[in-house]
């Protein structure tokens, strides 16, 4: 008895990952579909510019261990033609719908030469680490190799604090608030 029970757990398990119900398992899983993406290896700012559909804010911070923020823009929804030639690599749900509750906000993350050849981390917070992304994103998702850029894409409520660092912040540590582009410390006041 004890191992028909196991099988059907395993079996649901499998079904809900790779199954027919893998979609209503992620959907149960995550707070928001498609709170967080990475889009466009290899992109340049008139990019990022052409996708949010508004003008961007060039960074001047500075550079984080392998890499660098080269762009920010905040927007309520993405020009519809561009955002149909674009590719979004994440395995998650993808962009949804635009709303006035909320914003996305996009950074162009670039690379820059680490003597270690390590790959960087990036850490994105929003408001006062209520939502925490943690990504890679310098790595072609399709073989593991090194990308020059790649644009960032996070879903946010309207008007929180969004700050991208290098992995593992600690207080004082630098970070760049994507909606101005500007130097701060972390955790910023949200």
């Amino acid at each position: 008895m004890k191992r028909g029970w196991l099988l059907a757990v395993v079996a649901t398990t499998l079904m809900g990952c790779i199954g027919p119900f893998a979609d209503t398992v992620d959907e149960a899983l995550q707070d928001t579909p498609g709170d967080y993406d990475e889009c466009c290896m290899n992109a340049e700012r008139p990019l990022l510019g052409k996708l949010a559909g508004t003008p961007i804010t060039v960074v001047t911070a500075p550079d984080f261990p392998g890499f660098r923020v080269d762009a920010v823009v905040t927007t309520h929804q993405f020009d519809a033609a561009t955002e149909k030639k674009v590719t979004w690599e994440k395995d998650g749900d993808g962009l949804i719908a635009p709303d006035d509750a909320h914003d996305y906000v996009l950074a162009l993350v670039a690379g820059v030469p680490r003597a270690d050849k390590s790959y960087p981390q990036t850490v994105i917070t929003v408001g006062k680490g209520t939502a925490i992304y943690e990504s890679t994103p310098l790595v072609d998702p399709s073989d593991g190799s090194r990308i020059s850029s790649v644009i960032l894409a996070v879903r946010v409520p309207a008007g929180q604090t969004v700050l991208l660092t290098a992995e593992d912040p600690a207080p004082g540590d630098p970070a760049v608030d994507l909606r101005t582009g500007r130097a701060v410390k972390f955790p910023a006041d949200a």
